[in-house]
């Protein structure tokens, strides 16, 4: 950790950005004995798009702060969550690499601290797949079905490969020696498992750090390539400007408001403000103030949101 910053400080950081952390105390404990190892899973995805940032924001910090982070390429979790066969699968999660490199130079954090893994190179190893099994033996179908609720495909929901993937994300995080797992809210149900059962396999009991899912431009579904209603890192400057002036975002509304929630889940933890209608908002809540008073506009809004969004990619694609 960074002489420069405290436990407590690392930790106040993280919360700024996270909706919970299970649990805080634990949090700073680890923070405190300074071995921290965390990570996140990430499916391969063709394109990714802004709720990647959000969902990766906590990792950043704790890279920038000095500590070991790791970017697991879930492949093979993409291939039972029927995204594609597994080759391809691998070729898709280079190209992740190649853009999540780029969004973690951009933040400015040091190479030493950054580790990408991808699922594959030990996930089909003899002693791993040992490990599953004993797990297996501990976790009951309904407790990793459950588990996958926000997670699986629809058409894989009810599948046995559905509740290996549960088994396999949960062991993960004490195969690799994580002590601080970091995911959308989407994955509560698995970290919670993981620390309910890893400990009985001899893996300490890891730190949980979810973060929001974004919602959909069109303000229902979460941001998704096949609705179709994202926006994605390697969009070009009228693409998101299209985007950003079609979208939901009803005046001076703040829940189910997609331009309300990238302001304040990516404008803000990315640039440290926000530039809309002639004024700069260094602090959230006075763009709050100003956004259900009406002294923001919409249009105002989207006109600042798609400067700031051209500026964050723009500083992503070309680093």
């Amino acid at each position: 950790m960074s002489a420069s910053v405290t436990p407590e400080e690392v930790a106040r950081s993280i919360s700024s950005v996270a909706v919970e952390i299970l649990t805080v105390e634990e949090f700073i404990s680890v923070l405190k004995s300074g071995r921290v190892q965390a990570y996140i899973g990430i499916e391969p995805s063709n394109i990714l798009h802004l709720g990647t940032l959000v969902a990766c924001e906590p990792l950043i910090r704790l890279a920038k702060a000095g500590f070991k982070t790791i970017f697991l390429l879930a492949d093979i979790h993409g291939w039972l969550n029927d995204k594609g066969e597994l080759e391809q699968l691998k070729e898709i999660a280079k190209r992740n690499q190649e853009f999540l490199s780029k969004v973690v130079k951009s933040r400015g954090v040091e190479d030493l601290n950054v580790e990408f893994v991808y699922g594959s190179s030990y996930q089909l190893s003899e002693g791993y797949v040992k490990e599953l099994m004993r797990l297996a033996k501990l976790v009951t179908a309904s407790e990793a079905r459950k588990a996958m609720d926000m997670i699986s495909k629809k058409d894989v929901m009810h599948k046995v490969g559905s509740e290996i993937y549960a088994l396999m994300q949960c062991l993960d995080i004490g195969y690799l020696g994580i002590n601080v797992a970091v995911g959308g809210l989407d994955q509560r149900r698995i970290h919670v498992m993981a620390r309910e059962y890893l400990r009985k396999l001899g893996y300490a009991k890891p730190v949980a750090i979810h973060t929001p899912i974004i919602l959909g431009l069109d303000g229902g579904a979460k941001m998704s390539k096949s609705l179709d209603n994202a926006i994605f890192l390697d969009d070009g400057e009228e693409e998101v400007s299209r985007k950003v002036f079609q979208a939901f975002c009803p005046e001076g509304e703040l829940d189910n408001n997609p331009l309300i929630m990238i302001v304040e889940r990516v404008v803000f933890p990315w640039l440290g403000h926000f530039e809309a209608g002639g004024k700069i908002y260094n602090d959230y809540s006075d763009f709050v103030q100003d956004w259900r008073s009406g002294v923001l506009t919409a249009k105002k809004l989207k006109e600042g949101l798609t400067e700031a969004l051209n500026g964050i990619l723009r500083r992503i694609q070309t680093s």
